[in-house]
């Protein structure tokens, strides 16, 4: 496969700073796979970038949208998809020629994406609405937009899912709302009260149990979706302005990005107690995380203080909670969305 090592407008200074950073005697091996990353900050040109998750090298660098969001690499389609927020539209990469080959329309301000199970479509959430964007992938076109509330200015953040493929959640931040949908005909199932500013939902793989982080009360909140209605089982402070998830295989550790300082919490899921990570000096908010194959490692982005500055991809030990490594993002200083897959770049 052909690797584009960096676009043209990167200077040399950036291009020297690609390969991986040490991050001192904690440094471990990362899992094989690719990581991808995309760069938001509004005053530079916005990028998505695919990095080797064993070594932290470089693979790519390409220009997409403005303020990217989020990106997925949905499964069998050779493809990588960004969420260009203030350009209205998915960004489409071809893993073969590292490119840019289609641009897709999307509602108003692509937010959250995630792509269903068997790789056939994503579901966006279309954060100026309260709608649920779908894209086929085989096709690259918007086929649905599904209202997530009833509210129609709820401010559609995120969404989820289920593995199964049938049940689709979404958050709705001005609704202050959590919403399950029918994912094959977008049918709204319910929609449920959950607090202030919610930004974040996760289903357990055997679809009975969603964590909800809601911002601007500082909680992470558990319900119980197995019935007809959501009943809430669970409410702990997970730190301040929580943000995306993840879950480490074994459905023991709750990962929660903060936007603030620290920047990361990692909550037991049987006692809902919470530990903290903070970044290094000079990194302010935390980007969106996605863990490795094994779930031991979680790779994040790193947003820098310092906007003359480059950002950061970390990588987290989930046991120990230690930074084991730590890549330097090529080009601007606000990583944001991430998404891990297995495939390695060749």
């Amino acid at each position: 496969m052909q690797k584009l090592m960096v676009i043209a407008l990167l200077t040399a200074a950036v291009v020297c700073t690609s390969g991986a950073a040490a991050a001192g005697p904690d440094r471990t091996p990362s899992a094989g796979g690719t990581v991808w990353a995309v760069e938001r900050f509004d005053l530079g040109t916005n990028t998505l970038a695919g990095f080797d998750a064993r070594s932290g090298e470089v693979l790519g660098v390409v220009p997409i949208g403005r303020r990217p969001i989020g990106v997925t690499a949905p499964h069998g389609t050779a493809k990588v998809y960004t969420a260009d927020e203030r350009s209205n539209q998915l960004s489409v990469l071809s893993k073969d020629s590292f490119s840019i080959v289609k641009r897709i329309p999307m509602g108003a301000f692509p937010h959250h994406m995630m792509a269903s199970p068997n790789g056939k479509l994503i579901y966006v959430g279309q954060y100026n609405t309260n709608t649920v964007g779908v894209v086929d992938t085989t096709l690259d076109v918007r086929i649905h937009d599904w209202p997530a509330s009833n509210t129609k200015g709820a401010k559609t953040h995120a969404v989820w899912i289920t593995r199964d493929g049938k049940d689709l959640y979404a958050t709705n931040e001005v609704a202050n709302s959590v919403s399950k949908l029918d994912a094959r005909s977008g049918r709204l199932i319910w929609e449920f009260p959950i607090g202030n500013r919610p930004s974040e939902v996760l289903v357990t793989p055997n679809g009975r149990t969603a964590y909800v982080t809601v911002r601007n009360d500082n909680r992470a909140k558990v319900l119980d979706v197995s019935g007809e209605i959501p009943v809430l089982i669970g409410d702990v402070f997970i730190g301040v302005q929580p943000d995306t998830m993840q879950m480490t295989n074994d459905g023991k550790t709750l990962v929660v990005g903060l936007r603030s300082i620290p920047q990361m919490s990692l909550m037991d899921t049987d006692t809902l107690k919470v530990r903290f990570v903070t970044f290094p000096e000079g990194y302010g908010i935390s980007g969106h995380e996605w863990l490795s194959a094994n779930g031991k490692l979680t790779y994040i982005g790193m947003e820098n203080l310092d906007t003359a500055k480059p950002g950061a991809i970390g990588v987290i030990d989930n046991d120990s909670g230690n930074m084991v490594d730590m890549w330097t993002y090529p080009g601007g200083p606000w990583p944001h969305g991430v998404f891990y897959e297995p495939q390695v770049l060749r």
